[in-house]
């Protein structure tokens, strides 16, 4: 079997064996790059719950935020490894608030840990 239909089974069987939050894009290469994948939810609570719910999902699991270059907004990600090693990547975009994000200049991408979703989640809001 080849690389991509690895990638492919993995993907397939993971989205079967847990209840993830809708997705609005699956990418997939056959090179060493993680699968992407980006949410379908809108507002910070919500795209913290579902990083959060496929974080439950996934081994060795780090948190990252990127301003985009226009500023307008951040994606919000994480990167992680499936049980049986196939990396993926999976991050929402929430509209750039300087009272959520204080020191994160356009263009600029920070490491971020996990548990700042977790009050995101939980409170709605909280500071990076």
């Amino acid at each position: 079997m080849n690389r991509l239909m690895i990638f492919l089974d993995t993907i397939r069987d993971h989205l079967d064996l847990h209840q993830l939050p809708p997705v609005a894009s699956l990418d997939v290469s056959a090179w060493s790059r993680p699968i992407t994948v980006q949410l379908d939810v809108d507002g910070l609570a919500e795209v913290a719950r579902a990083l959060l719910t496929w974080a439950n999902t996934l081994d060795d699991v780090s948190a990252t935020l990127w301003r985009i270059a226009g500023g307008g907004w951040v994606h919000i990600g994480i990167v992680g490894r499936t049980p049986c090693g196939i990396p993926v990547r999976v991050y929402g975009a929430v509209l750039f608030d300087p009272s959520v994000f204080p020191d994160l200049p356009a263009g600029d991408k920070q490491p971020m840990p996990v548990h700042v979703l977790r009050g995101w989640a939980s409170r709605g809001e909280a500071a990076a």
